[in-house]
């Protein structure tokens, strides 16, 4: 918290108000989160009688918000680099300013709009079209083409395990239902909410269903905070990009153990030039950031010489805050440029050499320590908002996973093994820094218990309403995002 109050000092007050008006936007947009996708955690206990809904409310905030505490930042620096920074930093402010509304205006309505009429829509859906839509956008209003407007590898990747994840919901709900069936016996662990009066379920099955619940929630926080995590350092460095490229408050041994990756990175490319410099020629080593323009360029043939920069420019350094304004930036990119060349070298040595694989991987990891980062109190109101957020508008989602997927009333055990299988999934993507949609996690993994069921089946015209929201929100808010900017940008 203290680099921020430093930076407030040294900044305008037109700046700081649009700062600050910026992360009360990002910070309400994940409140929109919480209670948006409360009902993805709640609705098997409310609708099942397991716990009464404000009691799974307030268990649902306070697992989401230790879930975005314990989560990590893996799924956050990949929302990150979403966005070629350096192209964002290097252009005139208000243009950069500009680009931060857009995307947060075109998310939080969409995603604000999609809860008041009730759909179970994606949240990271939404968030990660607007800023697809608004960097395309950006980039073609200031001379950049349309491959260096967004980095489409890191989109591709994303879209593959928002593409993927329900399908795995799906699948492994489906093989657990079914798997419940051949082994347990007794007929009362079948029974649906409506059963004699609303009956509650028994202990073992209210103790499965609340702990999956707990998970989900849990769960939640874990991935759909990071992509809030995400969101606040895209606008901290694009607005405050002196006080936020580095990791400001970092520790002199940790700025050593920076320099020294550095230092042994650049020797590993010298003992291993012949190799490096093959598959450079073969062309499975690239320029990661592939901008052409005078802003910044990854050139795949210096990284040797950028490595070893870093490495200098560290050397008896005991804070970033003794390099200038510039140095910082520098030292930021050459870290990105330096950590993308060696992570596709360490994908090309896993099929030559695995012992250098995984020194490159453990080298890596120390070297980006000060460039990936996030600051406790980030992660902290990112937190609280999600929580918060979680104890408010549960109610128009529950009917619709409860009732409206399947066509019977879903019972008690689909209620928990659908719980449970979106619990794993979601946990396995935070696993691969995937950031995935909890939503269609949860409505697949509903959908696979109802298949499984010997009566069972889906209602066509809730799941088509769901897979068109699922199709259609990413390049709606794109659109919505490209326009918000060009409005933006031609009124201010």
């Amino acid at each position: 918290m203290s680099v921020l109050l430093d930076a407030m000092n040294n900044i305008t007050t037109i700046a700081m108000v649009l700062l600050f008006l910026a992360l009360a936007i990002a910070l309400f947009y994940e409140m929109v989160n919480g209670f948006h996708d409360t009902a993805n955690a709640v609705s098997m206990i409310i609708y099942t009688n397991s716990m009464k809904p404000g009691y799974s409310v307030i268990m649902a905030g306070v697992m989401n918000f230790f879930g975005v505490i314990l989560g990590g930042i893996g799924v956050a620096y990949v929302i990150v680099h979403l966005l070629p920074l350096d192209i964002l930093v290097s252009s005139d402010q208000s243009a950069t300013i500009t680009m931060v509304f857009s995307l947060l205006i075109s998310a939080l309505v969409w995603n604000f709009g999609t809860w008041y009429f009730g759909l179970p829509v994606s949240s990271s859906h939404s968030l990660i079209g607007s800023i697809i839509g608004v960097g395309v956008a950006f980039g073609m209003m200031h001379g950049f083409s349309f491959t260096q407007s967004v980095n489409w590898d890191i989109v591709y990747k994303i879209l593959l395990a928002l593409a993927v994840s329900p399908f795995v919901g799906f699948g492994f709900a489906y093989l657990i239902m079914k798997l419940s069936r051949k082994l347990i016996k007794n007929p009362k662990y079948f029974k649906d909410s409506n059963f004699e009066g609303k009956k509650k379920p028994n202990f073992w099955m209210r103790t499965g269903i609340i702990v999956t619940g707990a998970g989900v929630s849990f769960a939640h926080g874990s991935n759909d905070g990071q992509k809030g995590i995400g969101l606040i350092m895209i606008i901290l460095i694009a607005i405050l990009p002196t006080y936020y490229s580095l990791n400001m408050e970092e520790h002199q041994y940790k700025i050593m153990q920076t320099r020294d990756s550095a230092t042994n990175l650049a020797k590993f490319y010298s003992d291993n030039n012949e190799t490096l410099t093959n598959l450079v020629n073969q062309k499975q080593l690239i320029s990661a950031l592939k901008i052409e323009n005078t802003i910044v360029e990854c050139d795949v043939k210096n990284v040797h010489q950028t490595t070893t920069e870093v490495a200098q420019k560290l050397n008896g350094l005991k804070s970033y805050s003794e390099l200038s304004a510039e140095a910082r930036w520098n030292v930021h990119t050459a870290v990105l440029c330096s950590d993308n060349f060696f992570g596709q070298a360490e994908k090309a040595y896993k099929k030559i050499d695995k012992d250098k694989a995984d020194y490159i991987t453990d080298q890596r990891k120390q070297m980006i320590t000060s460039t990936e980062y996030v600051p406790f109190w980030v992660i902290f109101a990112v937190a609280f908002m999600i929580g918060t957020g979680t104890m408010i508008g549960y109610k128009r989602v529950v009917l619709t996973i409860g009732e409206k997927i399947g066509s019977q009333p879903i019972n008690h055990m689909q209620g928990a093994v659908a719980q449970g299988m979106a619990m794993i999934t979601i946990l396995l993507a935070n696993f691969a820094h995937a950031p995935v949609s909890t939503t269609h996690i949860v409505s697949s993994a509903v959908a696979g218990t109802m298949v499984a069921e010997p009566e069972g089946g889906v209602q066509k015209k809730t799941v088509k309403t769901i897979l068109l929201a699922w199709i259609f929100t990413l390049p709606v808010t794109s659109c919505m995002g490209y326009f918000m900017y060009i409005f933006l940008d031609y009124l201010f």
